[in-house]
């Protein structure tokens, strides 16, 4: 998918400029076409790369905002103006006066805001639109608001898990670093220049400092040029995020938890366009857009397909593999008894206790065992160095 920057014109010869996210020119044509609107010009978009980026809170201030104005009988445009007199980010405020401007020349907020798709996701513009066809827009956007929270604890949870060794993990490369380069090689040269013998593991160090002091300035540009292609082909090779996913979800630990916030983020949003009186396939699709790419997102197409062929929801889980037996137990219960929308909410809410009992045993995990290895690495620098050193000095003669 690209970003493209557009000028178009409407049926009445309004000029209209936006941002549209489509997969080709063709795409975008057909798009803004859906939109009553004919191209004029495009070109592909990057001013977002170096643009600010909005963070969820402030799209709960938005809804929130919203749904408040709408309980109060205030009219949307009025609403919309006066979220723009407050607003500080001007991608934001940008995207809010093109949406005044859309809804002035008689679009449905749903479709203004759907040509701002790095700023509102397909959850929000599905929820809107139905929000806008059964006449409850105000309880939209508190259900919007909700996700919204719901999404940033997921976030939080996350860097909850991966600060603290990441942290430990960068502390211990510098440090590391700066013995090997700057410490060791000093002390190398007294302990050569003595007349004791030099231990294995002392031996051992010397050859990585000499190795890191030698090719220092070849290991980090080529560890950050790896790095650059690796992200480049995982983005933007057909493949690569599929490749991507099957590494990350090897890795031990890490690996799990990924597969349980995709997992978590899918039953999220599924249930939540349910209970919406939004159908499966749609609820289906916007579910899997938010997993965006990979093992996940591939294994949900074939959910689609099978519920497409006419099976059951329960059915084309159990037959793709990737929801545990109790939930497909759960989703075919709710199916039997007419009452999916709740066995769905359940499923969700299982996933959160989940989500959030995993990362609290990997946090407890991972503390102990960063720590072990901090000292494990630091006891074999200090044993290789200061044991020929004190052999070297009681050597001396004073």
């Amino acid at each position: 998918m690209t970003l493209y920057r557009y000028k178009a014109v409407g049926k009445e010869g309004v000029l209209q400029k936006g941002i549209l996210e489509a997969p080709s020119s063709i795409d975008l044509k057909v798009r803004l076409h859906e939109f009553g609107l004919s191209l004029i010009s495009y070109s592909p978009d990057i001013s977002l790369f170096f643009s600010r980026k909005i963070k969820p809170q402030t799209l709960m201030d938005l809804c929130l905002h919203l749904e408040q104005f709408e309980n109060a009988g205030i009219p949307l445009k009025e609403s919309l103006e006066e979220l723009i007199q407050i607003q500080t980010i001007p991608q934001l405020k940008g995207a809010l006066r093109e949406v005044i401007k859309d809804i002035e020349n008689g679009f449905l907020l749903s479709r203004a805001c759907a040509k701002h798709p790095t700023i509102f996701d397909s959850v929000f513009i599905s929820l809107v639109t139905t929000g806008e066809e059964t006449g409850h827009l105000s309880s939209c956007f508190y259900q919007i608001f909700q996700h919204l929270k719901w999404m940033d604890e997921v976030h939080a949870q996350t860097l909850k898990a991966l600060r603290y060794p990441l942290t430990m993990a960068l502390v211990l490369a510098a440090v590391i670093f700066i013995l090997m380069i700057v410490l060791v090689p000093e002390l190398v040269k007294f302990i050569q220049n003595s007349s004791v013998q030099i231990p294995f593991s002392t031996r051992l160090l010397i050859s990585f400092s000499q190795f890191l002091t030698d090719y220092i300035f070849l290991i980090l540009p080529s560890f950050g040029m790896a790095s650059f292609f690796l992200m480049v082909f995982f983005k933007h090779h057909s493949k690569g995020p599929l490749w991507k996913d099957r590494i990350l979800d090897g890795l031990p630990l890490i690996g799990t938890l990924r597969r349980m916030i995709s997992l978590s983020r899918f039953s999220h949003i599924f249930a939540v366009m349910f209970s919406n009186g939004i159908d499966v396939l749609h609820s289906l699709k916007t579910a899997r857009k938010s997993i965006r790419s990979g093992h996940m997102h591939e294994a949900l197409e074939g959910v689609e397909s099978f519920v497409k062929e006419g099976l059951s929801l329960s059915e084309a889980f159990q037959k793709t593999a990737i929801f545990p037996s109790l939930i497909v137990r759960m989703v075919r219960i709710g199916e039997q008894t007419s009452s999916l929308q709740k066995t769905l909410v359940y499923v969700k809410e299982h996933f959160d206790t989940t989500l959030k009992r995993k990362v609290d045993h990997l946090i407890a995990f991972l503390e102990p065992f960063m720590i072990l290895n901090v000292g494990f690495v630091m006891a074999w620098i200090i044993y290789s160095i200061f044991l020929p050193l004190y052999d070297s000095l009681s050597h001396l003669d004073y």
